[in-house]
């Protein structure tokens, strides 16, 4: 009888912590590329949610996660599938240009300090084909957005979660005919701040030619091949380690911006939260 008894009562106690969820794993989604992956990885040991060896820094992966007190699960994925995937993890380390696009910059717990290591090397770049970066047209491009009116623009748009590298007093080459010079951008915030500079261009005879991408391979690909004139997507380690791997020969000419890493809400509220469990 005893043995019975015993028997149900683990049999209720395992029931009801299935209930409860106990025992099941915090699940938290960052970018699945390297650079950015690393910074998130960097964010959440911050907060106090994980601890890293020490001295890997921005070299960060998960298999340098030393001590794991909360019982995490990194889910790595595409950055620009993070929002969307919010619903089904607890939290989630997202871009800033993935998170304004998808509406939800509002929403940040937190972002990476503004003077943060990590927030000042991944500026956000305008990249040319290695030879093409003294072209009038795409020189005129980084005078305007470098521009005061440019970076006060993108300062009072983003909520924070872009934000402008500070602007320079930035000489317009003179274009005496008009020109097209043809962009590739994520659509936000790049694309976004191209429009804001499009009609500023316009009165120096620079025509831009905008083409949104959601991919991070097209927009090199295309400045590599000829068929974009530059590009404004990615920032100088992405670029570096594109170069590296693809045996593309590209360059940045101006740092515009940088996007701090947020973390944002999913199935729990708070980092909080997931620390009482």
């Amino acid at each position: 009888m005893k043995k019975v008894f015993a028997l149900a009562l683990a049999l209720v106690l395992a029931l009801s912590l299935a209930a409860c969820g106990a025992g099941e794993k915090v699940q938290i989604g960052i970018p699945a590329d390297a650079t950015n992956g690393a910074r998130a990885l960097l964010l959440l040991q911050d907060q106090g949610l994980i601890t890293l060896k020490e001295g890997v820094g921005l070299e960060a992966t998960e298999k340098d996660i030393a001590e794991n007190p909360y019982n995490i699960e990194i889910v790595p994925m595409e950055a620009a599938n993070l929002p969307a995937s919010l619903p089904d993890l607890n939290l989630a380390v997202i871009n800033g240009n993935y998170a304004s696009g998808a509406g939800i910059a509002d929403k940040v717990l937190l972002t990476e300090d503004a003077e943060s290591v990590a927030a000042q090397t991944y500026g956000n770049v305008i990249c040319v084909k290695e030879g093409n970066e003294n072209d009038p047209a795409v020189q005129a491009l980084v005078a305007v957005l470098m521009s005061q009116d440019v970076q006060d623009w993108i300062s009072a748009n983003y909520s924070g979660v872009v934000m402008p590298m500070g602007a320079q007093d930035l000489e317009i080459p003179a274009i005496s005919e008009p020109v097209t010079l043809t962009v590739g951008a994520s659509p936000s915030p790049h694309a976004e701040i191209l429009e804001y500079a499009k009609p500023i261009l316009a009165e120096h005879n620079v025509e831009l030619d905008i083409v949104e991408f959601d991919d991070y391979v097209m927009p090199n690909t295309g400045v590599e091949d000829g068929s974009l004139d530059t590009n404004y997507f990615q920032h100088q380690p992405y670029l570096d380690d594109f170069n590296a791997e693809q045996g593309t020969h590209l360059v940045s000419v101006a740092t515009v911006h940088y996007e701090p890493m947020g973390l944002y809400p999913g199935k729990s509220a708070s980092v909080d939260e997931i620390k009482q469990g």
